[in-house]
């Protein structure tokens, strides 16, 4: 229940916040000491969003650069990591309802022999064993190796290509079907399943089939070309007592199973837009919808997380990377959809105050 519990605490957080930027009347003191005691001076930021209907608040607090001392603003990009899989599950299933992938077919049908060579599983998983999770084949970013060529060349490019070489003769969790395990390389393969498809990079078709027709003007996906650009600093604990600038470093930055760049206002347009059917069909948004048990309390659909919450249905997709945590989280029911993003990837904020901010929220505390 990780994945779901994260969302649920990340709602909490972002109705409190919203409210704290767009009414500062005496009976909200207690939810602005909340965002107070998080965002401390001279601390990394977060921007907060949230739309009910047709109202919406947003919320910004610490710092962009902690150099220069720039403060975070509404507009500000970020990588949002992890929360990029259902963009990446949304086009490979457009190909599936274009006739052009067979979601129960293998993987190794859609990718290049000498990238499958090697990689577990990958002749008997399925593309939509891929998208959920449960085709077993090993997580390169748990290979030390790969952690080890990492650290020795921060700022290497990685192709997912090449992540998948971390993953040769790796033993694979499970069968395919038979457990659920969280790996990034099947969206690395999933990217490569794409581009094989479509004969274009996937940067190019998230914009033709996401960004554009969805108008999500500032979002794109990170590339060698356009690394690291607009977005604002990123930032771990170091070794002393002070955040470490890690914004160049590149942990397979800008890739299939994570590479997403966005401001909150643009990224809370795309699970209100897939939910409403206009990037897939009745049908196909019922198989991505179509989950499984994560282990942990969960549900894991094709890319996208799912659960009956006290608050009603909840999908969504959170991440962590290079500096960086996102999630976004869509209440179908209600029309609701909240957007959380900070440069301060070890930002402990969600235990601390989410229960109390939404017993804030809803009167319940």
């Amino acid at each position: 229940m990780k994945q779901i519990l994260r969302l649920l605490c990340l709602v909490s957080l972002v109705f409190a916040v919203g409210m704290v930027s767009l009414a500062q009347d005496d009976s909200d003191a207690d939810v602005s000491d909340l965002l107070g005691e998080y965002v401390e001076d001279g601390e990394p930021g977060v921007v907060v969003y949230m739309r009910l209907g047709e109202d919406e608040w947003i919320g910004v607090g610490g710092l962009a650069n902690l150099d220069t001392e720039e403060a975070v603003m509404t507009d500000d990009l970020f990588r949002i990591a992890s929360a990029t899989k259902p963009f990446v599950a949304t086009v490979v299933l457009q190909l599936a309802e274009n006739g052009d992938i067979d979601l129960d077919a293998p993987i190794a049908d859609y990718v290049p022999a000498e990238v499958a060579e090697g990689l577990i599983n990958i002749d008997t998983a399925t593309i939509r064993q891929m998208l959920q999770m449960t085709s077993g084949i090993f997580n390169y970013t748990e290979s030390d190796a790969f952690n080890d060529a990492v650290d020795a060349d921060p700022s290497y490019q990685w192709t997912a290509a090449e992540t998948l070489g971390f993953v040769v003769d790796e033993d694979p969790y499970f069968e395919p079907s038979e457990g659920y395990y969280y790996s990034n390389s099947n969206y690395n393969l999933a990217q490569i399943v794409i581009e094989t498809v479509t004969g274009n990079s996937l940067a190019v078709e998230l914009e033709a089939r996401i960004f554009a027709p969805v108008g999500m003007d500032a979002c794109y996906l990170e590339t060698p070309d356009r690394f690291a650009q607009g977005i604002v600093r990123g930032y771990q604990l170091g070794d002393g007592d002070g955040y470490e600038d890690v914004t160049e470093y590149n942990d397979g930055t800008g890739l299939g199973d994570g590479g997403i760049v966005c401001n909150a206002t643009d990224l809370a347009k795309f699970l209100p837009a897939l939910a409403n059917g206009d990037l897939l069909g009745e049908a196909m948004l019922a198989e991505m919808l179509n989950t499984v048990d994560d282990g942990e309390g969960g549900a894991y659909g094709l890319g996208i997380g799912y659960d009956e919450s006290d608050y009603g249905t909840m999908v969504g997709h959170d991440g962590a990377s290079s500096g960086f945590q996102s999630s976004m989280v869509y209440f179908p029911d209600d029309d609701a959809v909240v957007i959380v993003l900070t440069n301060n990837m070890d930002s402990e904020i969600i235990e601390d105050i989410a229960y109390d901010a939404i017993d804030y929220l809803l009167g319940e505390g």
